[in-house]
């Protein structure tokens, strides 16, 4: 594997040459990150992840020493500088972390925050994306629930998520392939561990309301998309009955764009998957980004196999 170009406290370095401090609070304390990506080679979206980013940070009381338009510059000469290791049908997950910091010694405070921006090629995982796209995903509800915001508010994208793991590790106990679905300590359908969750009823798109959960560029631009589309939303309370009654459930993430889900706790959905309005939704993102998203990984994939073959 390629030995990729990462920014790491104001220099440009290879990733191997990264050290984190023991005392660094972002292995006993958690960090602030955020998560983008290309399609066709360009970062979309960038603005409106680093937008999500520093809201974070003003959440956590974390001063990064450096401003969002500056942030999106260095993220963007990241990109640039690995833009050659991409093959023709690769692309980029983008990621910024930021944490408090070290400190020279355990007890002492941070002298500055720590900040790494890197990038990770996602031909690794177009496997496990081609299997997503062509045999939809098993959704299993977690008995271990979303962290409340009177606790820690789940708009912050943080790494203390320790609960997320832990009902990841729940629903492949009942499937290896399983996902797993998190409710709120209500009972009303939160998200999953790194997605969030959309259910379509008699043509109507339904979706938990955003106090329960990390509102997703991705999901946000998809509701976009669905007016355009003429597509009724409703952000409302959702319960495990109503996904058990659902025409069609679907996933939305930064990295998979949309996942159908073809089996909820066990019970087989309703064909054909994707169902035809997650499809639309899936084509008009497409169309968005200037590339057919699935026939780029699936392609890829086949390729791939033909040639060890």
């Amino acid at each position: 594997m390629e030995d990729l170009v990462c920014y790491f406290n104001s220099e440009y370095i290879k990733e191997s040459e990264v050290r984190i401090s023991i005392t660094d609070t972002a292995i006993w304390e958690g960090l602030a990150f955020d998560i983008g990506r290309s399609y066709n080679h360009v970062p979309f979206f960038l603005e409106e992840h680093i937008d999500r980013l520093f809201r974070t940070l003003h959440y956590l009381r974390i001063d990064p020493g450096m401003t969002p338009k500056e942030m999106h510059d260095i993220t963007l000469e990241v990109f640039e500088r690995n833009r050659k290791s991409l093959e023709p049908e690769g692309d980029f997950i983008l990621i910024q972390r930021v944490s408090r910091g070290a400190g020279t010694h355990f007890f002492a405070p941070p002298t500055r925050p720590t900040v790494l921006i890197n990038c990770v090629n996602l031909t690794l995982n177009y496997e496990q994306l081609a299997k997503g796209y062509q045999e939809g995903i098993h959704l299993v509800v977690a008995n271990t629930r979303q962290i409340p915001p009177q606790c820690l508010d789940v708009k912050s994208k943080n790494t203390n998520r320790l609960c997320n793991k832990l009902a990841d590790l729940e629903a492949k106990m009942v499937d290896p392939d399983a996902w797993a679905l998190m409710l709120d300590i209500d009972g009303r359908v939160a998200e999953g561990t790194k997605y969030n969750c959309f259910i379509v009823r008699d043509g109507r798109l339904l979706t938990p309301r955003q106090d329960n959960i990390l509102g997703g560029i991705t999901r946000t631009t998809l509701m976009r998309l669905a007016k355009k589309l003429g597509i009724e939303i409703d952000e409302t309370d959702l319960y495990v009955y109503d996904l058990y009654n659902a025409d069609e459930i679907f996933l939305t993430a930064n990295s998979f764009t949309i996942f159908p889900v073809t089996k909820f706790n066990e019970k087989v959905l309703p064909r054909p998957i994707p169902g035809p309005v997650t499809q639309e939704l899936l084509s008009a993102f497409s169309e968005l980004v200037g590339v057919d998203i699935v026939q780029r990984v699936v392609s890829y994939v086949q390729a791939k196999a033909k040639a060890v073959r």
